[in-house]
């Protein structure tokens, strides 16, 4: 019959994607509930492929008008007008060694992956605000915050991970950051320490499915365990970042939280979760490009404004797989 042929075809298929590109079984099904079937070739292509290597300019030190000519002397372009993307350049230069860059070393710029600017923008920071992250290292986004602020108001960059504090303090240092503060606390628990933040950022903890371009071994993950794993955590963290973050009359409390996972149990799920724990409600990224989230999943149906989330794919924004959603705290 034919409905057992196809599924007979699809599991051909699943397998086929196994041996071709080594993967788990478990991961491939997740990933075949997720893209459309007539993507599915071109994703997992594209999970061969690096993604472009991309910096972000440093408008704090960047007080040199020959500065643009030096970046297209590097072999570094510019590939965006829109506000705050026009930061970004792409490295078109082979074999660059970028360690040994003067503008580099003196902070002109730093190594940003594209989708890391997307939860940023979101977060939208203002000049003299009151910004939290809540897991930093190693600092690419917490820099940015603090570029957009012109060095204004306060940026709290916190990690759980002492190792990998010496890190984001030397990114902040290089890149003169005046007003960040790095703090050391399990990011769970981080409401119990401090309160009253006008915006806080989570870019979470996760299996990583959206970068494995990057880190092979990915692939074969046991990832239902992972899963279960993560899971737990991000609902930790995104709580604790809502709790954190203030509400008044005066002026609203916004949370962005961030994956650089596709799976929809890291993702929707989260938000979903938060939604039914807090009083705060989906809203509008301000990003103008990106795939919406998803509002019905397998027999799960979410939040109806879900769609407000953006999520990208390698294979057809050319970047890592990446989850956005801007949550509004209310009274």
């Amino acid at each position: 019959e034919w409905k057992t042929s196809k599924k007979y075809y699809l599991d051909l298929l699943k397998k086929e994607i196994c041996l071709s590109y080594n993967y788990s079984i478990d991961l491939v099904e997740k990933f075949f509930n997720i893209i459309p079937m007539e993507e599915i070739d071109e994703f997992f292509k594209s999970n061969e492929t690096p993604r472009p290597l991309t910096i972000r300019i440093n408008s704090i030190r960047n007080g040199e008008e020959n500065f643009q000519n030096n970046l297209r002397n590097m072999g570094i372009q510019k590939i965006f007008e829109e506000k705050l993307l026009n930061f970004a350049g792409i490295i078109k230069r082979k074999n660059i060694r970028l360690g040994k860059n003067p503008e580099f070393l003196a902070g002109y710029f730093t190594l940003q992956g594209l989708s890391s600017f997307f939860s940023v923008i979101a977060l939208d920071p203002q000049k003299g605000e009151r910004i939290l992250e809540i897991a930093a290292a190693p600092g690419g986004k917490a820099t940015f915050i603090s570029q957009i602020m012109e060095n204004t108001g306060i940026c709290i960059a916190n990690d759980k991970n002492k190792s990998r504090l010496n890190s984001l303090v030397s990114t902040i240092h290089r890149l003169g950051i005046e007003n960040s503060i790095v703090t050391n606390f399990d990011g769970s628990f981080f409401h119990y320490k401090m309160k009253g933040f006008d915006r806080v950022l989570l870019d979470a903890p996760c299996t990583g499915t959206g970068i494995i371009s990057h880190d092979e071994r990915i692939k074969l993950h046991k990832i239902n365990s992972a899963i279960l794993i993560n899971t737990t955590l991000q609902k930790r963290l995104l709580i604790s970042a809502i709790d954190s973050c203030k509400i008044n009359q005066e002026k609203k409390g916004y949370i962005v939280y961030s994956t650089c996972s596709i799976l929809i149990e890291e993702n929707e799920s989260i938000i979903q979760y938060a939604v039914e724990k807090r009083n705060v409600k989906i809203v509008k990224t301000g990003l103008s490009f990106g795939i919406p989230g998803f509002v019905k999943y397998k027999n799960e149906i979410f939040n109806k404004k879900m769609h407000f989330c953006r999520r990208f794919y390698p294979h057809i924004h050319n970047v890592d797989g990446f989850f956005v959603c801007k949550l509004e705290k209310n009274k």
